[in-house]
């Protein structure tokens, strides 16, 4: 489990790097409403929680409805332009693990199908090859005992 570890402490920080931009550093003015901050930490979560648990189709789910979430926050002024470049600096980030992991996942998947596909040839050929020999050993048994008389056979009249 390894990678597992690997995966799941990368999203962490991931996750962290996402929540240190939504928090803000306690500014004069708001460049995040409490509202929004609230809404974008849950997305965040979710993307983090998919992420750990290995789904990352949710994960990838979880990414666009935080993108969307920041563009809507922007577009209601809850958001400031600054942060949200911040916000979606991470959000690229975050999409880029998450390809990698998606592209493992696919060649893990490939490996996985191609020895299968090798095991079932192997399996057929086996299979195959006792149905050969049964054929034959039958083919044997039916011809009987060669002419000219067999063994006790009394060749005295």
């Amino acid at each position: 489990m390894r990678c597992g570890r690997r995966r799941l402490a990368a999203l962490t920080a991931i996750a962290c790097l996402l929540t240190g931009v939504l928090t803000g550093c306690g500014e004069t003015a708001p460049e995040l409403s409490s509202a929004a901050a609230a809404r974008l930490q849950a997305d965040v979560l979710a993307v983090s929680e998919a992420s750990a648990t290995g789904d990352l189709e949710a994960a990838r789910a979880a990414l666009a409805t935080l993108t969307s979430h920041v563009e809507a926050a922007r577009g209601t002024g809850e958001l400031s332009p600054g942060r949200q470049e911040l916000i979606e600096a991470s959000v690229v980030l975050v999409s880029a693990d998450l390809t990698v992991l998606e592209q493992k996942a696919a060649a893990t998947s490939q490996a996985a199908a191609e020895a299968a596909a090798l095991e079932a040839a192997a399996m057929q050929a086996a299979a195959d090859k006792a149905a050969a020999d049964k054929a034959a050993a039958e083919k044997g048994a039916d011809k009987g005992p060669a002419p000219g008389g067999g063994p006790g056979k009394d060749k005295h009249k």
